[in-house]
């Protein structure tokens, strides 16, 4: 492929990292829910569900897709974490 044609097509691509909110609160969620999610090994559905439940109680203002992703990106981080 072209130099140009791989710039542009790179160019072009939008920024995966949009959502200021979730950036901000991101370190507090990895904190709040460490006790429910800290260990990936042992992490069942209700600990999922529980997570998703403080994030919202905590979070109101958030909606239920950026209570899964928020939730999603700690799992994910514990994850890679530790292995």
């Amino acid at each position: 492929m072209e130099p140009q044609v791989l710039a542009r097509a790179f160019q072009a691509l939008p920024e995966r990292r949009v959502n200021m909110v979730l950036r901000e609160r991101f370190d507090a969620a990895m904190v709040l829910l460490q006790p429910l999610l800290g260990d990936p090994e042992t992490v069942t559905g209700s600990d999922l569900y529980r997570a998703m439940s403080r994030l919202q109680a905590t979070y109101p203002d958030l909606s239920a897709s950026e209570i899964e992703a928020l939730v999603t990106a700690v799992v994910r981080t514990y994850q890679t974490r530790q292995g």
